[in-house]
């Protein structure tokens, strides 16, 4: 699985850059939905994304031919792109 997770902290953020290509079994959304929860609680945020939003957002990454998906996780919650 290729992942890059890269503090800023100057902004008190975290960014995860996750290859499109890594989502390949279930196991591997549950890997990177259980990072991005542990990263919220740092925070004290609520999990704000499922393991089924997870899925929808890589389907949707997938069909406008992305290669990555960003989450950027700080103090004002969880912010996904691609």
């Amino acid at each position: 699985m290729k992942l890059d997770i890269v503090q800023d902290a100057k902004n008190h953020t975290f960014t995860l850059t996750i290859k499109i290509e890594s989502f390949k079994t279930l196991r591997d959304y549950e890997t990177i939905h259980n990072l991005i929860n542990a990263i919220s609680l740092d925070f004290d945020l609520d999990p704000e994304i499922s393991l089924e939003d997870l899925k929808n957002i890589t389907s949707e990454a997938r069909k406008e031919e992305s290669e990555e998906v960003t989450c950027e996780i700080g103090p004002n919650g969880i912010d996904i792109a691609f």
